[in-house]
């Protein structure tokens, strides 16, 4: 009999629903190819679209200065989900995102993965601060905004597509 409960609580400890998310790692490359839009721009408004229980959900404004694959620009409405690990952004914030769009809705593309901060360097030169982890050295930390430009170039050309 003690085996048979001592069954049945792992059995239901191990059905219990997990609320975790896990993302699989992308690359640059992988970033653009699954992304309809690549821009650089600027954070300029942000509000929060709900704030009920469950999963918060923000809307981020972003000036577009430059449109690296698709057709977005002018002030893009992009979707983030306000909860512990998605990214955070304040007005004035200049951004490269990776950006997926589905019926008529932006969201960010891997969500961190998707997002790189540029920032200034004690030189003055623009630098990209990705502010998360990474299996590739040269993705985490502080990184050349030249160096990604070029790598989602690449990406967009061998797509085949602007």
């Amino acid at each position: 009999m003690k085996k048979l409960l001592w069954l049945l609580g792992a059995l239901l400890l191990v059905s219990a629903p997990g609320y975790a998310t896990t993302l699989l790692w992308m690359d640059v490359h992988e970033l653009t190819r699954n992304s309809t839009a690549v821009v650089q721009g600027t954070v300029v408004a942000q509000r929060t679209l709900s704030e009920k229980p469950g999963t918060p959900l923000n809307q981020v404004t972003v000036e577009v200065g430059e449109t690296l694959k698709g057709d977005l620009d002018g002030a893009v409405l992009v979707n983030n989900p306000g909860f512990a690990g998605a990214p955070s952004f304040l007005e004035g914030d200049e951004l490269i995102l990776f950006v997926s769009t589905r019926n008529g809705t932006h969201v960010i593309t891997g969500f961190q993965q998707g997002t790189f901060k540029i920032v200034s360097n004690p030189a003055g030169e623009k630098v990209l601060d990705r502010g998360i982890p990474s299996r590739d050295k040269a993705m985490a930390g502080v990184r050349s905004l030249d160096v990604l430009l070029n790598e989602i170039q690449k990406a967009v050309v061998q797509e085949g597509r602007p």
